[in-house]
């Protein structure tokens, strides 16, 4: 599902891919959310899919689409590419740093990396902690899926290691509407433009997902 609200990571992606026509990698398409986004834009898609099942939804968005394990290093379709999408993909990987380099070799020089990661050291992960707890969940966070958690430092040294040089990082506020869907008189609505700001300018604390623009230098 496109999460189609104000700060949503899901927006923040689409924006930040630019004018069309670019040359996209969407990984871990799933069922081409983001991919019908992009391709009504007019931009020239490729996509990889661990899920066969999910791939098939998603096939109709893409020029051409892998079914494959991103941490098998495998051929990239369409490289080099303009952009590269990971959103909410490192946290699963095993290897990380393998496959970001990875990646980053498919890149055209000066090409862009738009990453978007949960962010472990939240004030709500804080608080947990304070008081002693640790629970894995279904969602968010502590995703039980989730292999790798990240912070701000250690996002941005990955990515440094990697050979990107990180352009912009942007804090995401929790998804309030996903739990409380908007109407037009939203009595959340102020509360929810306050976390946002609060995300943007102390991204440490308040960024429930932290959202980065990097580029493959020249």
């Amino acid at each position: 599902m496109f999460k189609d609200f104000p700060h949503s990571s899901h927006r923040w992606l689409v924006e930040r891919v630019g004018r069309p026509p670019s040359r996209v990698l969407d990984v871990g398409t799933w069922n081409g959310f983001l991919g019908r986004q992009l391709a009504s834009q007019g931009h020239e898609l490729f996509g990889i899919e661990k899920d066969p099942i999910q791939a098939q939804h998603a096939a109709a968005f893409y020029r051409e689409l892998l079914v494959a394990d991103l941490e098998t290093l495998p051929p990239l379709p369409g490289a080099p590419f303009d952009v590269i999408l990971c959103g909410d993909v490192l946290e699963h990987l095993r290897e990380p740093l393998v496959v970001l380099k990875h990646l980053v070799s498919s890149l055209r020089p000066e090409g862009k990396l738009l990453i978007t990661v949960p962010n472990v050291a939240f004030v709500g992960c804080r608080v947990s902690l304070l008081f002693g707890v640790f629970e894995y969940r279904d969602r968010g966070i502590l995703d039980r899926t989730h292999l790798r958690f990240f912070t701000k430092a250690s996002l941005l040294r990955l990515l440094r290691e990697a050979g990107l040089k990180v352009q912009r990082v942007h804090g995401l506020p929790p998804p309030l509407p996903l739990v409380f869907p908007p109407s037009a008189r939203w009595p959340l609505r102020g509360f929810f433009e306050c976390l946002a700001l609060a995300a943007q300018l102390w991204p440490t604390l308040w960024a429930y997902q932290l959202a980065v623009e990097a580029r493959r230098p020249s």
